[in-house]
């Protein structure tokens, strides 16, 4: 068979496409390595100057664009100062309340399975649970439940480094009133997560850490993923601190001190969760999981209540306002002026911030070592993205 003649000079179709399809490869390589080069660049100038404040023992940080696998991470200072052990970006944390995007992640693949619902009430799981027939999913991915916050009562505040189960922790919370009629108001409670996680287990005869490891660690390459426990060593493990320079305003006398001891086994599925920062902001990739990832789908302004109040208030450093959404925070910030979804995680010893700017559709996980420092690394998030916008 002869081939296609080409006619005065013009090649044949297949190499036209096949001429075209090399260059937009090229293209989008070169262009690639130009937004992770300039990522890199923002995040090491950026990080750089917050890593130089006296309370940041070490800092990581990691950027991501939905649909990437790369992130670009950066880290800086020390893992543990008692040993001089530097920050890696393979280094894990305690990610505190960042855990709950997690768990609502699982609780809204219930729901798109129809396994669940946001208006399945609570004593289906819970029987004989004070008002459960009225308190909902949808009630405790909001914090619009008014179960009592676990983490906050007389008995669990006397004794913080008791290993908790959750039957014990519900029974506690069942003996104090609702702080509101369900839906009526919205107040934080890390009680919600804890009954969410139970919820999971039950409708999937799996075990939380089966469910997190399946759906998150291999599911979405998040190596570094752990739920926590109080008596298993983790391989690099940052160190936690307290106080430091940066807090004298506090009382604090300007020198790092350990935090006070708390059990992660107390905190499943409201706060137990351990990683990196390079595997937590793989949740901008939520949307391989779901149809419906609440990060890129929920409206952009607080929730407002029955009685049209908003439920938004503003942080105690005055820079942003916080306000819960459906397993997930809304952070408006003043300046620069952003509106961005995602989650901030205390842990005695440890700061994470979860940032994700759907105009880019670039998100930001930073984590510190030092609880004192978190209202740095969240301006510090919001001052990575915003740079990134342009």
């Amino acid at each position: 068979m002869r081939s296609v003649p080409e006619s005065r000079g013009v090649p044949a179709p297949a190499l036209v496409l096949a001429l075209v399809l090399a260059l937009c490869a090229a293209c989008g390589s070169a262009h690639a390595r130009h937004d992770a080069e300039r990522m890199r660049r923002v995040v090491t100038e950026l990080g750089g100057r917050a890593a130089a404040d006296p309370a940041v023992p070490g800092l990581s940080i990691a950027v991501l664009q939905k649909g990437g696998d790369d992130p670009v991470a950066v880290a800086f200072g020390a893992a543990c100062i008692e040993n001089a052990t530097p920050m890696t970006t393979q280094s894990r944390f305690k990610i505190g309340s960042v855990t709950k995007v997690f768990t609502g992640a699982l609780v809204h693949r219930f729901i798109e399975e129809g396994r669940l619902s946001y208006d399945t009430t609570i004593d289906r799981f819970f029987p004989g649970f004070p008002d459960g027939g009225a308190i909902t999913v949808r009630h405790l991915l909001e914090h619009t439940s008014g179960i009592a916050d676990m983490l906050r009562l007389a008995e669990v505040l006397a004794n913080p480094a008791r290993q908790w189960t959750p039957e014990e922790l519900v029974a506690l919370v069942e003996k104090q009133p609702l702080a509101f009629r369900p839906g009526t108001r919205q107040s934080y409670s890390n009680t919600g997560f804890l009954m969410l996680a139970v919820i999971c287990e039950r409708v999937s005869g799996r075990t939380y850490e089966e469910l997190v490891r399946e759906t998150f660690t291999e599911g979405l390459g998040m190596k570094s993923l752990l739920p926590g426990n109080d008596t298993a060593i983790v391989p690099r493990l940052s160190c936690g601190y307290a106080g430091g320079p940066g807090n004298a305003d506090k009382g604090d006398k300007g020198e790092l001190r350990l935090p006070v001891p708390v059990s992660l086994t107390t905190a499943k599925g409201t706060g137990n969760l351990q990683a990196a920062p390079a595997d937590v902001v793989r949740l901008v990739n939520l949307d391989r999981l779901l149809r419906n990832d609440v990060l890129d789908t929920v409206a952009l302004e607080p929730l407002r209540l029955p009685d049209g109040q908003v439920a938004l208030k503003p942080d105690r450093s005055g820079a942003f306002s916080l306000g819960e959404l459906d397993g997930c925070s809304l952070l408006l910030f003043r300046d620069p002026e952003l509106a961005l979804v995602g989650k901030l995680g205390l842990f005695p010893g440890f700061g994470t911030a979860y940032l994700y700017d759907r105009r880019t559709r670039i998100a930001v996980a930073i984590s510190v070592n030092n609880e004192g420092a978190m209202t740095g690394i969240v301006e510090l998030g919001a001052a990575i993205l915003n740079a990134l916008r342009d």
